[in-house]
């Protein structure tokens, strides 16, 4: 596996990261806006909101991984 499909895996997971963390906000504002918010579907929302912030912090953590890993090739190599 190359350093660069390292990084791309890592922006990958932000998207998806970022996209699902969009979804659940969504979901946490349409409850908001209901007349009997839906106590489930909140708790549901919120949780994977966390999910999703959890998984962007992981895949920065890789892509961070990544460019650490040119660093020290571009040092080794200078």
């Amino acid at each position: 596996m190359s350093i660069d499909s390292v990084a791309a895996v890592g922006l990958l997971g932000v998207q998806k990261g970022m996209q699902g963390a969009a979804s659940s906000a969504s979901a946490i504002a349409n409850a908001n806006q209901a007349s009997s918010p839906d106590m489930r579907s909140m708790t549901e929302a919120l949780v994977s909101l966390k999910q999703h912030e959890q998984q962007v912090a992981a895949s920065a953590k890789t892509i961070k991984a990544a460019d650490d890993m040119i660093g020290n090739l571009i040092d080794v190599l200078a």
